[in-house]
């Protein structure tokens, strides 16, 4: 009797860790070509685009071992999961950039110091150009694994892939006109540029993982959870106030207040926000905690509770308003 051969599960992680190993490998081709490719032109500008390309291969070696570690459970000491090394893994290819920056910045001004001159521009423009390309694909196909699988270290290694495939095409442009004309004082201003594309997106992302790592609360997260709560079916939840979330990688972690008829025993009035917080979970996605607070209503919420056998009520039910995002994050009940 044939047997089927066992089926290999591939999972998120096998997924994330295969894509920055291929990032890292990809990376490191490129890098040669694009080294190659300055030595024949003799171009500052396109030793920043190398040197960038630098970054790329110590970027993407650091997120195949964040990728490792993220994906580790939570323990003891990590209750919340290991999912924030991601953002540290944000940070430090932001600083790789901005040095990166700085380093382009240095060597341009003592070629320019040096008057090194240009050589056979022409063929390491185009080895430049296809070094750049293949950048792009790389950067395009690394960018959506992060989405589709919600990794915040694919995400930032795939966009800083396709910003080097903008900084190539620029430099092309660029150093195009530079064989046409023979204004040769175009090729270090060129360079500058790139140092200075450079600094910016470095603290951008600097920026943006510091955000991350300070759990500073994201508009655009609190907007899509108003949403879904004003999906799930209430029954007896009243209203919602002091939401806080936290973004762990891939991981949100929604802690939230939930009013209730206080007239409920303690049983129902935990089933009602367990089931609660259960339907946004599953509206979040399966890599989702909330957590529930169960606070009374106080008869202060009778005009907007449809419980219309409340024996408490002190006021007619006159409908149920949709919540915001004002409303959900604000602290107190009132």
């Amino acid at each position: 009797m044939n047997q089927s051969a066992p089926m290999i599960e591939i999972t998120p992680k096998k997924i994330r860790f295969t894509a920055m190993g291929i990032s890292l490998i990809g990376s490191l081709l490129i890098l040669a070509l694009k080294i190659h490719a300055a030595r024949v032109a003799g171009s500052a500008a396109l030793r920043s685009d190398a040197l960038e390309g630098s970054v790329n291969v110590l970027a993407a070696a650091f997120g195949l071992g964040s990728v490792l570690f993220s994906e580790r459970p939570a323990d003891q000491d990590h209750p919340y999961g290991h999912g924030k090394i991601e953002y540290f893994a944000q940070a430090f290819e932001g600083g790789l950039i901005s040095l990166a920056g700085f380093l382009i910045l240095i060597d341009t001004v003592l070629r320019v110091i040096h008057q090194d001159p240009l050589q056979d521009l022409d063929q390491g423009l185009k080895l430049n150009v296809l070094a750049g390309f293949m950048n792009g694909i790389l950067g395009f196909g690394i960018f959506l694994a992060g989405k589709k699988h919600h990794s915040q270290i694919l995400i930032s290694d795939g966009i800083h892939l396709l910003t080097d495939l903008l900084t190539t095409v620029i430099l092309g442009v660029g150093l195009v006109l530079v064989i046409f004309t023979g204004w040769n004082w175009l090729d270090p201003l060129l360079a500058l540029a790139v140092a200075g594309f450079l600094f910016r997106t470095g603290f951008k992302l600097v920026q943006e993982s510091s955000n991350a790592l300070l759990d500073a609360q994201s508009p655009e997260l609190v907007d899509r959870i108003v949403g879904f709560l004003n999906e799930i079916p209430r029954r007896s939840v009243i209203a919602v106030h002091e939401l806080k979330v936290q973004q762990f990688g891939r991981d949100k972690h929604v802690d939230l207040h939930v009013v209730v008829p206080e007239f409920l025993s303690i049983k129902d009035a935990h089933d009602e926000s367990d089931r609660f917080a259960e339907d946004l979970m599953h509206k979040l996605g399966h890599h989702s905690i909330v957590h529930t607070h169960i606070d009374p209503c106080e008869r202060e919420f009778c005009s907007e509770c449809s419980f219309l056998d409340c024996p408490i009520r002190m006021k007619p039910f006159q409908g149920m308003p949709q919540f915001t995002a004002g409303q959900i994050t604000r602290t107190g009940a009132h």
